[in-house]
């Protein structure tokens, strides 16, 4: 009678094993098409030639117009591929000593959609990222 009891609890332990790596493959393969698109920086030399190559906005001016509406200083921008499109990650240090990361289409100028905030830059907003909070 023993022998049958531990064949039914190891039978029952393996379909509880083959549901639970169900239930997990099919948790990481809606992760995978739920999850947002990776953003991909570049070097300095890919950021220039696609720079002049596509007529991308202007980086120094980008991010003194973000800086200036955040009051924050500048401290360096990346160009970066987000998805399909290119954008740059701006960098900038507030007054209350936070470093925030503003994400700006780098076709426009304008702050990206995916960018806290990003219709509405004024004084006192919070970009994409903030450091240290």
């Amino acid at each position: 009678m023993r022998a049958a009891g531990g064949c039914w609890r190891r039978a029952l332990t393996v379909a509880a094993l083959a549901a639970t790596a169900a239930f997990l493959r099919a948790g990481a393969s809606r992760a995978a098409e739920d999850a947002p698109a990776r953003l991909q920086c570049f070097t300095m030399a890919q950021a220039r030639s696609k720079m002049e190559a596509q007529k991308l906005a202007d980086p120094f001016r980008c991010m003194r117009d973000v800086a200036l509406r955040l009051q924050a200083e500048p401290l360096g921008a990346r160009l970066c591929q987000l998805g399909e499109g290119l954008i740059y990650e701006i960098s900038l240090l507030r007054r209350d000593g936070h470093i925030v990361k503003i994400l700006v289409d780098a076709f426009s100028g304008r702050p990206h959609s995916s960018s806290i905030g990003a219709g509405s830059i004024g004084p006192g907003s919070i970009g994409a990222g903030s450091m240290g909070d």
